[in-house]
């Protein structure tokens, strides 16, 4: 374009004033990716700025699960974020691990809640890494997560009626986002040391919102 200035404007490449000698069909077809790029960029999720549209509608769930010492190796005492489901904490032959978090009891009756890196001492390589943050919210207060004040692989101590926020990385996200859910004692019955749980995942990658339904963010 000889002597023609470019003009970096938010991140794609604009002709100056010296180029408007340029044909207007050039200039159409030259800005034609940009604000392309733009409405795309304008419609991503807000969260990582490439998130695909939510494809997971989030539910609540309140579930039973059983403190990691004291109980038969029978029980569930373990809980995966990522598939819903419970477990007792495993290394699977794949050398992958079978849950994102377990749980134990104190002797002050607190719920210890423990990421998988906390359980096992030497984890594999694929093993979840798991941020966790008290909120001083209500369960059903907490309508989105926050991006950042997450402690990982930190052990957490709450009580009945008290909240958590989660952070978990999945591996099933194409840019490395995070999953986010919130999670809250119910009650514990002391004399089986079972504990139960009300738990809510968005797991959409990189969506922060945790109420209930197909999230937008």
């Amino acid at each position: 374009m000889g002597p023609t200035l470019l003009l970096r404007i938010f991140g794609a490449l604009c002709p100056s004033r010296r180029a408007s000698s340029v044909s207007a069909r050039f200039l159409a077809g030259f800005l034609a990716p940009v604000v392309a790029m733009a409405g795309t960029l304008a419609s991503c999720g807000g969260n990582t700025g490439l998130t695909a549209p939510a494809s997971f509608e989030n539910f609540t769930r309140v579930f039973s699960v059983y403190a990691l010492t004291g109980t038969p190796s029978t029980l569930p005492a373990a809980y995966s974020f990522t598939s819903e489901s419970l477990a007792r904490p495993q290394l699977l032959a794949t050398g992958a691990l079978n849950f994102d978090v377990a749980f134990d009891l104190g002797a002050d009756g607190r719920v210890r809640i423990l990421p998988a890196r906390v359980v096992v001492p030497l984890p594999p390589a694929g093993a979840p890494a798991v941020g966790v943050q008290k909120t001083a919210q209500t369960f059903l207060a907490i309508e989105k997560a926050p991006i950042t004040g997450y402690q990982l692989d930190s052990v957490a101590v709450v009580g009945v009626n008290e909240a958590l926020l989660i952070e978990v990385r999945s591996v099933g996200c194409r840019f490395n986002e995070f999953f986010y859910a919130k999670l809250a004692i119910d009650s514990i019955i002391v004399a089986e040391r079972r504990i139960v749980v009300r738990s809510l995942i968005n797991r959409n990658c990189g969506f922060r919102a945790l109420t209930e339904g197909v999230p937008r963010n």
